[in-house]
């Protein structure tokens, strides 16, 4: 039988090597965790709304707002664009890149992130996303 992990434990499992690969299962739980983590901090119940709100009061730098912007909008055509637009699967596929590479990015450069995700939940950081604010 599997251990029930708490919240912190499962959290910091997903920031193994392995779960930071590219996936369709670990861009959407990663994408989740960014926009969790901008709902909580904002208090807004969208990833869009929570992103405006962050940057319309200066908590996020404008470099944070383009990268979480950017997750939110890729996330979205992943999830919603792929079956209406009728895509193959090399485009799905470049989606799932785009939108893995885009996290990284966010895990990358947001002292936001840093605080509330990394630093919170002690969560090592490995080369892939090493703290380099911008």
């Amino acid at each position: 039988m599997v251990r029930n992990l708490t919240h912190g434990e499962w959290v910091l499992q997903q920031f193994e090597e392995r779960y930071l690969r590219s996936s369709y299962r670990n861009v959407l739980i990663h994408a989740s965790i960014i926009e969790g983590t901008l709902r909580n901090e904002s208090g807004s119940e969208r990833f869009y709304s929570a992103n405006e709100y962050l940057n319309n009061n200066h908590i996020i730098t404008p470099a944070e707002y383009y990268v979480f912007d950017e997750v939110r909008d890729t996330r979205n055509k992943l999830i919603h664009d792929s079956f209406k637009d009728g895509l193959e699967q090399n485009a799905i596929d470049e989606l799932r890149d785009e939108l893995m590479e885009k996290i990284h990015e966010a895990y990358r450069i947001s002292d936001l992130l840093n605080r509330n995700l990394f630093q919170k939940y002690d969560i090592p950081r490995l080369a892939i996303i090493t703290f380099n604010p911008m």
